[in-house]
């Protein structure tokens, strides 16, 4: 009895509990709950073959504001099989195999190391995602500091386990994915002894045909079912920024966005990505939004010690309204409604809500036209 419960105990899991996560470490950066928001410029198939493209790219990303850049650590016939291909991709056809369609995405792994240090230099993380066991090895080896998984990938157990058993951060792709989905990969990444998950809300059709197909309210589902952090890797129509306005709100931590710097350059990426100033846009404005969702949710007026006039509630409640005189108001006379106009500022004058003390009251003194009424001006 005492070796089988050895031997039971020997064969549970690494991670058998559910811990729930806030944040993970991304290379310098604190990634989740409290956390900045987290964009990243997907770069994928738009170095279009060539190394320099790739390389601007990690600079262009810099100057679009992203925290970090991510390539695809792909090659075309580990990706795919040699199923035909008889379909079109954005206008294009003519591929003869599945494999063939990603050939020209395919990224030289001798990349890597110029890729890796152009980035450092650039002062912005470097992501990739790899699409085999030798990509991801070669990245872990270069010193990446998570692994993206794509939302293709996510259901390959093999894969899961391979990368989670590296100890790195996971960013994992959800699109096409039911919850139970999910929850099976989740499961996989925590038995192999890594809870450092990053769930992409995503929906893998590009771009969506309506702006109701990205179910938005999903990364509340994602974020409240798992207790990870979630983001969203949006592949909505370029001309807007809609969607990660709203995935911020909802509470996403980490936006994924393709990056390019010509959408007609050709590549199977470059039709649905961000140019640089677009981009740049959608980043200042995720900071604004970012700001604005930042109190403390506490509804009472703006103060600030140090405001200038005008740019504080406090000081400004002086526009309320008080109570005027609507005509001359002679001493002795009663006060009644029809004798009374309500104008700003409030300096002075009774509140609105303090008419009612006041109705009826003897007037002590003479009230010209449109002055303010006090206390003072009334019988005790």
């Amino acid at each position: 009895m005492k070796n089988e419960r050895e031997d039971y105990i020997t064969s549970l899991p690494a991670n058998i509990t559910y811990e729930p996560v806030e944040t993970v470490h991304i290379g310098s950066r604190l990634v989740g709950k409290g956390q900045p928001f987290f964009v990243i410029a997907e770069i994928g198939s738009n170095h279009r073959g060539n190394i320099e493209n790739a390389l601007q790219a990690i600079a262009l990303a810099k100057d679009a504001g992203a925290d970090a850049v991510k390539f695809q650590h792909l090659t075309h016939d580990k990706i795919a099989a040699d199923t035909p291909a008889s379909f079109q991709w954005k206008g294009k056809h003519g591929w003869k195999t599945l494999a063939d369609f990603y050939t020209s995405a395919d990224l030289p792994y001798e990349w890597t190391d110029r890729l890796v240090a152009e980035a450092k230099r650039q002062g912005i993380i470097f992501l990739s995602t790899p699409f085999d066991k030798e990509a991801a090895d070669v990245l872990d080896a270069a010193g990446a500091p998570a692994f993206k998984v794509a939302s293709y990938e996510m259901t390959d157990d093999i894969f899961l386990r391979y990368i989670a058993q590296k100890g790195k951060p996971i960013i994992l792709s959800t699109g096409m994915a039911t919850l139970e989905e999910v929850a099976h990969a989740v499961r996989v990444i925590q038995i192999a002894g890594n809870n450092q998950i990053v769930l992409l809300h995503c929906v893998s059709i590009y771009p969506p045909k309506d702006f109701a197909d990205l179910n938005l309210r999903a990364i509340t589902t994602l974020r409240d079912a798992f207790k990870l952090p979630v983001g969203y890797s949006d592949h909505s129509d370029p001309l807007f920024i809609a969607a990660p306005i709203v995935a911020l709100t909802l509470g996403a931590c980490v936006l994924e966005r393709h990056l390019t710097d010509n959408r007609e350059g050709g590549s199977n990426d470059d039709s649905g990505s961000l140019t640089v100033s677009e981009f740049r846009h959608m980043v200042l404005e995720l900071r604004k939004a970012e700001k604005s969702l930042s109190g403390s949710g506490v509804k009472q007026p703006v103060s600030h010690v140090g405001h200038k006039f005008g740019e504080d509630e406090v000081n400004d409640t002086y526009t309320r309204r008080a109570v005027y005189a609507a005509r001359d108001i002679n001493a002795g006379e009663k006060l009644t409604e029809n004798m009374v106009i309500t104008l700003r500022p409030c300096f002075g004058g009774i509140a609105p809500k303090d008419f009612e003390i006041v109705r009826g009251r003897t007037v002590r003194r003479a009230i010209k036209s449109r002055s303010p009424i006090t206390f003072d001006d009334f019988m005790d």
